[in-house]
């Protein structure tokens, strides 16, 4: 009887557990987007993890539906992708650039949709391939296309140190009653154009006009591939409205 029991002890071991397999809603978005090139690509964003907060390094979705203020389901066609992410911002309280450590292996679904993004409440429902079903709202408080910064403003060089500087043209003008900051972006691709790696600087103030990057950062990104894509955005705060770059790459 003790056998048994320790050879069930030792399986459970090696087995992921009923709940890691199982996956929920983490958060999701509805956004407006708009391109410099003036194109509009509303998008859905969301992640799952499991019950140890582990996103997914596959595709784990049976089905997902998105539901508009009006009780209409909107047609999605969802994309998982997983790559290396790291996360950095600007602290303004104390003026510091704020990097991570490492980075860490991001999963999670998105979407472009072409009907139009209205104010209310979204809602999702997802279920993944072990049937478990979970939901959530998403509000969107206001749609307003935000001004863009141009591509052509962009100004990169390192300085001594081998630090990236990357300057570009502020917007002349955004509704003060509005809350926005700008967030910018270095992308790493595979030969077939797969975002391998990527980097969000965040939380800069619209008017700043400017990022720094380490240069051990710089190299970091460097080592994981050779084709890459910079690009800007401005974003309201609470994330319901965004304008795109074209941004620059090979």
């Amino acid at each position: 009887m003790k056998k048994g029991i320790i050879v069930l002890f030792i399986i459970s071991m090696f087995l992921p557990s009923l709940a890691d397999a199982t996956y929920h809603l983490n958060w999701f978005i509805v956004q407006n987007r708009l391109f410099e090139d003036g194109t509009h690509k509303n998008r859905l964003s969301f992640q799952c993890v499991n019950s140890n907060d582990a996103y997914p390094s596959t595709d784990v979705m049976d089905s997902v539906v998105l539901t508009d203020p009006e009780g209409h389901n909107v047609v999605v066609n969802v994309i998982f992708e997983s790559y290396l992410q790291g996360d950095a911002s600007y602290n303004a309280s104390t003026s510091q650039w704020v990097y991570p450590s490492s980075p860490y292996q991001y999963g999670g679904y998105y979407a472009n949709f072409s009907d139009q993004v209205v104010t209310g409440k979204y809602h999702l429902k997802f279920i993944d391939k072990d049937g478990e079903i979970s939901e959530m709202d998403y509000v969107v408080n206001k749609i307003v296309d935000l001004p863009i910064i141009p591509t052509s403003s962009y100004n990169l060089y390192f300085d001594q140190s081998g630090n990236l500087i990357w300057r570009w043209q502020v917007p002349d003008y955004i509704d003060p009653s509005l809350q926005t900051n700008a967030r910018a972006s270095i992308s790493v691709y595979d030969e077939q154009r797969k975002v391998i790696g990527n980097i969000d600087i965040s939380k800069i103030p619209t008017q700043m006009g400017f990022v720094f990057v380490p240069k051990a950062v710089v190299d970091y990104l460097m080592s994981v591939g050779n084709i890459f894509h910079l690009g800007t955005m401005i974003r309201t705060i609470d994330n319901n409205n965004r304008s795109y770059s074209t941004g620059i790459g090979n």
